[in-house]
């Protein structure tokens, strides 16, 4: 009798490892993808924390445009043409922010699983950026404009976010990788398979990878 009931115990162990190991495989994977989404929800966080930003650079530049016009307007009875060029930028950058957001609402919040999808990401963001530093750039030759308070502040808003923004990218990388890796091996691969889990894309080394890029603020 205690043959038969070690037979049935080793048996039903048997039966249960791969049942545990399968358990434990797959628990441990969705662990991992749930770090990824965390770590891709705060890069958008600070990508639309800069999407919000722009709109108000935007504002306070063409506000500074149309005081500056009606007032030369005012004295002169003409109207001033040396704005154009700060003109152009702004409407440069609210063309990068609206190409950006459309980058991001076509992922619908999840982290991409194909690397164009995030270069197409990543492209858009880097023209928001640059149009950032265009304008601030244009700028320069505005005095007035530079040392307004709105403006002071909106440059350190800025700057501070490209650096949440560097921060939120290498975090989402690493997530990203351990995830990757994770799914690869045997025998994660099959439960990763078998669940529908897919490579996340990441981010490819560049100069945004390694530290934040500077606005010349200063």
């Amino acid at each position: 009798m205690n043959n038969i009931i070690g037979v049935v115990f080793g048996f039903l162990l048997l039966l249960l490892l791969p049942v545990v190991a399968w358990v434990l495989i797959h628990n441990s994977l969705v662990s991992k993808e749930e770090a990824v989404l965390t770590a891709w929800s705060q890069v958008e966080s600070n990508y639309q924390r800069r999407n919000d930003l722009v709109p108000r650079l935007a504002e306070s530049v063409s506000r500074f445009i149309k005081h500056e016009a009606e007032t030369l307007s005012a004295v002169t009875g003409q109207r001033s043409e040396s704005y154009a060029a700060l003109r152009e930028a702004v409407s440069k950058l609210q063309a990068a922010q609206a190409d950006s957001s459309d980058a991001m609402n076509a992922l619908g919040g999840k982290p991409p699983t194909e690397d164009r999808q995030l270069d197409e990401v990543a492209g858009s963001q880097e023209k928001v950026l640059l149009g950032m530093k265009s304008l601030l750039a244009v700028a320069e030759g505005y005095p007035e404009l530079r040392s307004s308070d709105q403006f002071l502040t909106l440059q350190a808003q800025l700057e501070g976010t490209e650096n949440r923004i560097n921060v939120a990218r290498l975090r989402f990388n690493e997530a990203a990788q351990d995830f990757n890796a994770a799914i690869r091996k045997m025998p994660n691969s099959l439960v990763a398979s078998a669940n529908g889990m897919q490579r996340k894309a990441y981010f490819t080394a560049d100069e945004g990878a390694s530290r934040a890029k500077k606005l010349n603020l200063d």
